[in-house]
C-alpha cells in the first residue's frame, strides 16, 4: 500500500521514514520531491568492466547549469539523505515534467530495500541535450508498507554494498565477484 502524504508525516515522526533535510513544500500526495546535488560523475571513456572498479572523472554543476549529453550515463546524489526502516520500502521515479523533456532520472536502480540509510545515486541519460541546475527538483520518492515478516533488512544483509553511502558513489558491482 503506498503511503500517503499525511502517513509519510506521521513515519517521519515515528523514526521510519528519513528524509533529511526535509522541505515540507516538496511533499505530495503520495511523493516526496528530492533535489539535485551539484557534484557528479561519469565514467571515464572506454569498456567498463563489471568485476573491476572503473575510473571516473568527478565534477561540480555550475549554478548556470550544466548541459546533459545524449548516449552518457550521468551519476548524481540528491541533497536529501533516504532512509526506510521497520516494514517500509521506497521507490524513486522521476518528475514527469523531465520526462516528457526526455531525461530519465534512473536507468533501472529505483527501488529502496528496508533498511537503507543514505544518499539517492540517481542514473541520468537524456535523449537529447538538456540543461539541469543544482539544487532542481530532480526525482519523487514513493513509500509502501511491506506485508510479512523482514527476516534481513538491508543494513543488517551481508554485501549491502550502498548502505550508508553519501554522496555519488559509482557502482561497487565489482565486490559481488569476491
Amino acid at each position: 500500500m503506498i503511503l500517503s502524504d499525511k502517513t509519510i508525516l506521521q513515519e517521519m515522526e515515528n523514526g521510519n521514514i528519513i528524509i533529511d533535510p526535509f522541505n515540507r513544500d516538496h511533499l505530495n500526495p503520495n511523493s516526496v520531491d528530492l533535489t539535485l546535488n551539484s557534484h557528479f560523475k561519469i565514467y571515464e571513456p572506454g569498456i567498463l568492466d563489471v568485476r573491476k572498479p572503473n575510473k571516473v572523472w568527478e565534477f561540480i554543476v555550475p549554478e548556470e547549469g550544466f548541459v546533459l549529453k545524449p548516449k552518457q550515463v550521468y551519476l548524481y546524489a540528491c541533497n536529501e539523505r533516504i532512509g526506510v526502516k521497520k516494514n517500509i520500502r521506497a521507490k524513486v521515479e522521476g518528475k514527469s515534467s523531465l520526462g516528457r523533456l526526455g531525461l530519465f532520472i534512473h536507468v533501472t536502480a529505483g527501488f529502496i530495500d528496508t533498511g537503507f540509510e543514505g544518499s539517492l545515486v540517481l542514473e541520468l541519460v537524456a535523449t537529447r541535450e538538456i540543461r539541469i541546475y543544482p539544487n532542481m527538483k530532480i526525482c519523487q520518492v514513493e513509500f509502501a508498507r511491506v506485508e510479512g515478516e523482514i527476516l534481513e533488512s538491508y543494513d543488517k544483509k551481508t554485501g549491502s554494498k550502498y548502505y550508508n553511502q553519501t554522496g555519488v558513489q559509482e557502482s561497487l558491482m565489482h565486490k559481488n565477484f569476491k
